[in-house]
């Protein structure tokens, strides 16, 4: 008796350090090698007149970067005076019934949901349903504890909320959550009642839930909450319609599978629940979609230029000094010289982001009314986010063109 008591006990404890741990143990499991094939699938979409050299030299990039980075596919779209001029994508959005990806495949967009989000809060602010000045427990009962935390500072990660950390949770990194949260202010009241980081405004620190609470705002100033107001009034008004949050078990027809690759072996990402960030690192889209976001910056009369320039300029501290990143709201706003050696600096407004088993950018080019996105359905580890070595030579060549004025748009 005694024996089975100890042997239930330890298969009890094994079980809960298995549940704690579940994504240390799991790499260990279900990796396969990457076929052949998912290099050859090729999808050519949209190829305006006038840019077909650049086109092509952009796809042997693309090629290029998907041979040397192993991801199962990748999709990329440029746009330029408002006019979609290049769409591709190559590889396989599912491996295992190997379907392949094409411009309509949707994939995790990570950290880039917030420059989504940002459209929305700008078109709120535009209306006058929201101030950026006007502090969240103004337009929510959270963080009532706590000094006056702007819109303005949360969208600009200036509020003093920690980022993700250890839980008592399954598994224990508030990273990896699988818990379907009920609602915005549920998933809020997971981090409210924490210590800030600093007084608001006093420093930046970015945070995924700072856009959690600030979606919470727009949730209770919406009829209907954020993520309906997200559809009808920003992609559905764009034109972005494969663009919608990630749910967990609802099936989706053009969602690339995210997968984890090592070398030339890969696995499907673990199973996450991104409902506690939806504002923040939750949405599925397509490069095309996010030209189409992008394009609001430059072309479109969705919002004003005030509103425009007060979501792209970089955030001052409380002491005056710009953040060390650059951070508009929802947007980072700096002169790159990763482009031509760095004989130039180039203007980007720009954000990217990963999930698991995904990866995004976006990247405005107003000296050249030029929007280019990319995706992948390959995670990465934080601090290793390659998208822009991968989109920079992309924007080299379309810039060049422009730069010969002989552009016909």
């Amino acid at each position: 008796m005694k024996i089975s008591s100890c042997l239930l006990g330890l298969i009890g404890l094994g079980w809960l350090i298995y549940c704690l741990f579940q994504p240390i143990f799991d790499q260990f499991f279900g990796w396969d090698t990457l076929p052949r094939e998912v290099f050859t699938q090729k999808f050519e979409g949209v190829e305006e007149t006038g840019f077909e050299k650049e086109i092509e030299a952009s796809k042997r990039l693309i090629d290029s970067i998907q041979a040397a980075s192993s991801a199962p596919s990748i999709s990329v779209a440029a746009m330029i005076n408002g006019k979609m001029v290049w769409t591709y994508a190559v590889g396989f959005q599912n491996i295992a019934r190997q379907i392949a990806a094409d411009t309509s495949t949707q994939y995790r967009i990570g950290s880039t949901s917030k420059a989504l989000t940002s459209l929305g809060l700008g078109k709120m602010i535009e209306v006058g349903e929201i101030h950026p000045d006007s502090s969240i427990q103004y337009y929510t009962h959270a963080f009532m504890d706590k000094p006056n935390i702007s819109i303005r500072q949360l969208a600009s990660h200036q509020s003093g909320l920690r980022n993700y950390d250890v839980c008592l949770c399954f598994p224990i990194w508030e990273y990896y959550r699988n818990k379907q949260f009920g609602s915005i202010a549920e998933s809020v009241a997971d981090f409210e009642s924490d210590e800030l980081l600093f007084a608001p405004g006093d420093e930046f620190a970015y945070s995924s839930f700072n856009f959690s609470a600030l979606s919470l705002a727009m949730d209770n100033v919406s009829i209907n909450g954020y993520l309906d107001y997200m559809t009808e009034h920003v992609f559905k008004t764009l034109g972005m319609n494969q663009t919608l949050p990630d749910q967990q078990n609802v099936e989706l027809k053009d969602r690339s599978i995210p997968y984890e690759v090592y070398e030339n072996m890969y696995r499907e990402a673990a199973e996450v629940n991104l409902s506690n960030k939806w504002a923040g690192g939750g949405f599925l889209s397509t490069p095309s979609d996010l030209v189409r976001a992008g394009n609001v910056l430059l072309n479109s009369t969705f919002l004003g230029p005030e509103t425009i320039d007060l979501l792209t300029s970089p955030q001052r501290l409380n002491n005056d000094s710009i953040n060390v990143q650059n951070y508009a709201m929802g947007w980072r706003h700096n002169y790159s010289k990763r482009y031509f050696d760095g004989e130039q600096a180039i203007e980007i407004i720009h954000h990217g982001g990963m999930a698991m088993g995904g990866q995004a950018l976006l990247v405005v080019y107003p000296a050249y009314d030029l929007t280019l996105a990319l995706t992948l359905n390959k995670g990465e580890a934080e601090g290793n986010f390659q998208l822009f070595d991968y989109i920079t030579p992309i924007g080299e060549v379309f810039i060049s063109k422009l730069n010969s004025h002989d552009s016909i748009l």
